[in-house]
């Protein structure tokens, strides 16, 4: 087995502590049950996507547990997004578009997954592909988002997708290689995951009444 650069897995590790202290929090501030629907699914979603990340990237597994796992990974990256999404599209816009956005991002979501399981060896380029189509499902919906959230989480919703986008682009490259004993393309990777998932969360924060 090849050996794991030292840094493999810490970032998404980290994140997964931030993420659980800021999440709990914003539980206790719903109001309403849809508000509470949302934000309990985003939070289960995003520690799922972190939690997984962390274990499949930190721990040295034998390659059939590795194997295993790695599935669980990719399928992890389907729920962020669509959970990313649900508070979003529930919060943000009219019951007339939410409902067919949801519907269609969470039918991704289930082909993802089963692409994971049965088909988890696809090339990279072809998995980012899909993330991104699937991320990118919100643009037609953004000059409604615009009037209803405003400028500042308009524009935070395209920043963190193109954060995303970019941290895409090194994993499906497998570049820049740097110092593969330390630091390479998937820690970089794993960097704009967190800035993504960041600037999302300042977004879903400011849907809480």
């Amino acid at each position: 087995m090849k050996p794991k650069p030292l840094l493999r897995g810490h970032f998404h590790q980290a994140m997964f502590f931030v993420a659980l202290g800021a999440l709990f929090p914003l539980i206790f501030r719903c109001d309403t049950a849809i508000e509470r629907i949302s934000i309990i699914t985003y939070a289960v979603c995003s520690l799922t996507m972190f939690g997984i990340s962390s274990l499949y990237h930190r721990v040295t597994w034998t390659p059939n547990q590795r194997a295993q796992w790695k599935k669980l990974d990719h399928a992890g990256i389907y729920l962020m997004i669509a959970g990313t999404f649900t508070p979003v599209t529930l919060l943000g816009l009219s019951p007339e578009s939410a409902k067919p956005l949801l519907i269609t991002v969470w039918v991704f979501v289930a082909f993802g997954i089963l692409q994971s399981i049965f088909f988890v060896n696809l090339p990279k380029a072809v998995s980012a592909l899909f993330y991104l189509v699937m991320g990118y499902l919100i643009t037609p919906f953004m000059p409604e988002l615009y009037q209803s959230i405003g400028s500042v989480s308009s524009g935070l919703i395209i920043s963190g997708g193109v954060t995303y986008s970019v941290g895409a682009v090194f994993y499906a490259l497998k570049r820049p290689v740097l110092n593969p004993k330390i630091f390479s393309y998937h820690e970089i990777f794993h960097i704009f995951v967190n800035a993504g998932a960041i600037q999302h969360f300042i977004v879903v924060n400011s849907l809480i009444s």
